[in-house]
């Protein structure tokens, strides 16, 4: 009898633990999402600064704000849907549908808007989401490690004196 109760107890605490890790699993998915339609929103109403801080803190500390600026490019986000995301770790995935215009090129005259698709990447970083910058065409510069770089004033050097 008393096996019985040993054996009911174990699988109730494993069962409990599944449970709490599934919740946990949702409730960052959640937070995800929420986190994505918070930029998204930004991109939409033109909230520069908004879109700006849902940048990971190691990219915000090595680009200002008025070098991230015409990374938005010209094209307007009119509308856009979460159509999926997805967690590994400390990365998150998030598949985004949206409605784009952008101007033709040499002309101030707008294309028909189109549906894109993509993937973004998302970083937990002290227990938030933030988005990891990446470039609308090809990435034009080699991989940057953010963490090891310094803002500030660059460092002038003289040369020796007499």
């Amino acid at each position: 009898m008393m096996r019985g109760w040993l054996g009911l107890l174990l699988l109730s605490l494993l069962v409990g633990c599944a449970v709490m890790q599934t919740q946990g699993s949702l409730d960052a998915a959640g937070r995800l999402r929420e986190r994505a339609s918070r930029y998204w929103d930004a991109r939409i109403n033109g909230d520069l600064m908004a879109a700006y801080t849902a940048h990971e803190p190691a990219f915000r500390r090595a680009v200002t704000l008025q070098t991230f600026a015409p990374s938005i490019g010209v094209s307007r986000v009119l509308a856009y849907e979460i159509v999926g995301v997805r967690i590994r770790g400390e990365l998150g995935f998030v598949r985004v549908k949206m409605r784009v215009a952008s101007p033709f090129a040499l002309s101030a005259k707008q294309a028909e808007p189109n549906w894109q698709e993509m993937e973004e990447r998302w970083v937990r970083v002290d227990g938030e989401w933030y988005r990891k910058f990446r470039f609308p065409a090809k990435d034009p510069y080699p991989p940057v490690n953010w963490d090891d770089v310094t803002v500030g004033p660059p460092t002038i050097t003289s040369p020796p004196g007499p």
